[in-house]
């Protein structure tokens, strides 16, 4: 057998089918055959660690000594203290469908997610996701045994969504399509856990309303939108339950335009009473030269999660 491949031409002298080659006595040492596998490089491919068992927050719980007025999650005093901390550093492992999630624009891993579910709500718990995007936090509520629904713009993140379930064995939540403002005014009340949401950037309203809009009128119709949806969310979440939203400032137009309190006062204008906030730096963000050498750009490489809670 000769073969072209890169101008190389390999010689394949053995008349005998190359399916006998394991029970050849010379196949140890035959050249030709050594030239076969590097060239269509025949190797065995490492199989993707099973992170759902390792991962610490969608394993297993092990069984240990649990308060008994705790009535909010599973875990232990130094997991509750060690999540407490305000800021979050940690990379988190490229799978379940990164190469998938990371074609959206805001994408997010599930394991970031499932430490925000893990603390905020128990196993069988139902999450809502107004922004599911990808289904990210659907796939941390199946690996941390929760219930969880989401809504979703467009079809094509959906999509997505199906195909990382499929691909990686993931139980299917519900993701239904269509606007979340609208779908979020027929939950039931107090039907909800916990709700996790990750808003989509203001000034790509193409992104949230399917047209351009600029400057001051993209940022009104986005508040305006976001203070209706907190009004939904407080009425179909449980007394007592959390909401956590990702906000992120940016730097527009030469300035520094801080968000982050414009989400707060619009949950707090809904009902909610805000608890705090914890800060994700996303060590995955590309650093780019802004302003070099003449002037201070920063790279905004962080998110505000604001902390709420109902509390009547």
């Amino acid at each position: 057998m000769n073969r072209d491949l890169d101008f190389e031409e390999i010689s394949f002298y053995c008349r005998s089918p190359i399916f006998m080659c394991p029970d050849c006595s010379h196949a140890a040492k035959c050249q030709d055959l050594m030239n076969l596998l590097r060239i269509y490089k025949l190797e065995e491919k490492t199989p993707e660690p099973d992170y759902r068992s390792l991962f610490p927050w969608t394993k297993p719980r092990q069984p240990g000594p649990l308060d008994p007025n705790n009535k909010l999650n599973e875990m232990t005093s130094g997991e509750w203290l060690k999540f407490t901390r305000t800021v979050l550093t940690e990379t988190f492992p490229k799978t379940l469908g990164h190469e998938l999630r990371r074609k959206h624009p805001g994408y997010k891993s599930p394991f970031l997610l499932g430490q925000l579910l893990s603390f905020f709500s128990k196993e069988q718990d139902m999450i809502l996701d107004p922004f599911a995007g990808t289904g990210s936090t659907l796939v941390a509520a199946a690996l941390t045994n929760r219930e969880a629904v989401g809504f979703e713009l467009y079809k094509k993140w959906i999509d997505i969504y199906y195909e990382i379930c499929k691909t990686h064995d993931i139980p299917r939540q519900k993701l239904v399509q269509g606007d979340c403002v609208h779908l979020s005014r027929y939950l039931p009340a107090e039907s909800v856990d916990f709700i996790l949401m990750d808003p989509p950037n203001i000034m790509k309203s193409k992104e949230w309303l399917g047209k351009e809009l600029k400057g001051d009128e993209a940022f009104d119709l986005f508040f305006s939108m976001m203070e209706e949806l907190f009004i939904n969310c407080h009425k179909v979440l449980r007394n007592k339950k959390y909401a956590a939203v990702f906000t992120k400032n940016m730097y527009q137009d030469g300035g520094y335009v801080y968000i982050t309190p414009h989400f707060a006062a619009a949950g707090q204008r809904a009902g909610f009473v805000l608890k705090g906030e914890k800060i994700w730096e996303n060590t995955a963000e590309k650093l780019r030269p802004y302003g070099y050498p003449h002037t201070y750009v920063p790279n905004v490489v962080h998110y505000n999660i604001l902390i709420f809670q109902k509390n009547v």
